[in-house]
């Protein structure tokens, strides 16, 4: 069976509950299935005016926003694949990986764009930019699209989504690499569609559930956060950088915004059981809590348990080349005996896996060994390497 493009899923969630809430931002912005719809409509008209077709890279260093949302789903529209950046690092190092990716245009937060522009010529790129000015509810990103480009940002009619195929690019996500320099992990549409199909079959979400956005949008954790989301017609709730830093707005938060499914690092749930003050607040809408990232400290995990009878645990692994290939749920109570970690559990039903000694020889069960993932999930290589 042929993969549909991974931006598929969202457009048909919109045709089906177009009045349903997709995003929620930090300072209240929302929109529903059909506003957010129609905003990447506009973003894809844009770029492709701009120049953007099937097979370009788009770049985005905004904060998480309604705007950085459109801009991802505008230019898979458009058939690109999405290059995101931290808005919190240098102004160097994001200049260096949308050169490095040879982005065709690069859409950045006002007060950044200058420091990118300058470092952008001095490595020799030349990519259209487009300056936002946040605001909430996507209108910075709508005023930016009007200041531009009038008429491709006045235009109603319904955007015709690129076909691109499964070996098509969706996104590009650069991790620190071994070198120092970061390195673009590609991923396809291939791979991004069997997680997230596969993300479907393991946690069931429902169109009622409303997703945490915890982590940033150029952290591999983001992809199930969002596109599981969009796909089942769900409600992301974005998490502001300085919310998710603090465990007692975290708690209120997710109390106040009835999330349903939360994925984050342990260490973010290790400060919540400590300190979010969890027992004082009704987090009954919260069912699954999803972990990634690092190891679970044990005493940490049976505190949070403890704290959310009811709910199922569920431990992810996986590197950005793959995102997530293994997952073991954490069947509560923690016996107060343990201080073990749990396991990362089984391979993933899309992915085929190994453990092979130093000779690429199968290990005997039990046994040490490195883990080899095969299958439709994993990445296409790294950018120019």
């Amino acid at each position: 069976m042929t993969t549909a493009p991974l931006h598929f899923a969202f457009i048909a969630a919109a045709a089906r509950t177009p009045d349903a809430i997709a995003l929620i931002e930090p300072d209240g912005g929302r929109l529903t299935y059909r506003e957010f719809d129609e905003l990447t409509d506009a973003v894809c008209r844009w770029l492709q005016r701009a120049g953007v077709g099937r097979g370009h890279r788009v770049g985005f260093c905004l904060r998480k926003s309604i705007d950085s949302l459109a801009v991802m789903y505008g230019a898979l529209k458009a058939g690109a694949a999405y290059v995101p950046v931290d808005s919190g690092a240098p102004a160097a190092r994001n200049a260096y990986i949308m050169a490095n990716c040879a982005v065709t245009v690069a859409v950045v937060e006002d007060a950044l764009a200058g420091a990118v522009e300058t470092e952008l010529v001095q490595l020799g790129a030349a990519p259209r930019l487009l300056r936002v000015h946040p605001a909430a509810g996507g209108e910075g990103l709508r005023r930016a699209l009007r200041a531009d480009d009038t008429r491709a940002a006045a235009e109603s009619a319904k955007v015709a989504p690129t076909e691109n195929v499964p070996d098509d690019l969706a996104y590009i996500l650069y991790t620190s690499g071994s070198t120092g320099r970061p390195k673009g992990v590609m991923l396809s549409h291939e791979n991004a569609v069997t997680f997230v199909d596969w993300c479907s079959e393991a946690f069931a979400p429902q169109p009622t559930d409303r997703f945490s956005s915890h982590a940033p949008f150029h952290f591999d954790l983001s992809i199930l956060d969002v596109h599981v989301c969009f796909k089942h017609g769900a409600t992301l709730v974005l998490v502001s950088e300085d919310a998710g830093k603090d465990p007692v707005r975290l708690g209120k938060l997710i109390a106040e915004q009835k999330i349903s499914i939360w994925y984050s690092a342990p260490s973010i749930l290790a400060l919540l059981a400590q300190f979010g003050q969890l027992p004082s607040l009704d987090l009954s809408a919260l069912r699954q809590v999803l972990f990634a990232g690092e190891v679970f400290a044990v005493k940490h995990l049976r505190n949070l348990c403890e704290q959310l009878p009811g709910r199922r645990f569920f431990n992810l692994y996986g590197p950005t080349e793959t995102n997530v290939c293994t997952y073991y749920e954490v069947v509560p109570p923690v016996p107060p005996e343990r201080t073990t970690p749990y396991p990362i559990g089984r391979t993933c039903s899309h992915l085929r896996s190994r453990v092979v000694d130093e000779s690429g020889h199968d290990v005997e069960r039990g046994q040490e060994g490195e883990l080899c993932i095969a299958g439709p999930g994993v990445m296409q290589g790294y950018w120019n390497l």
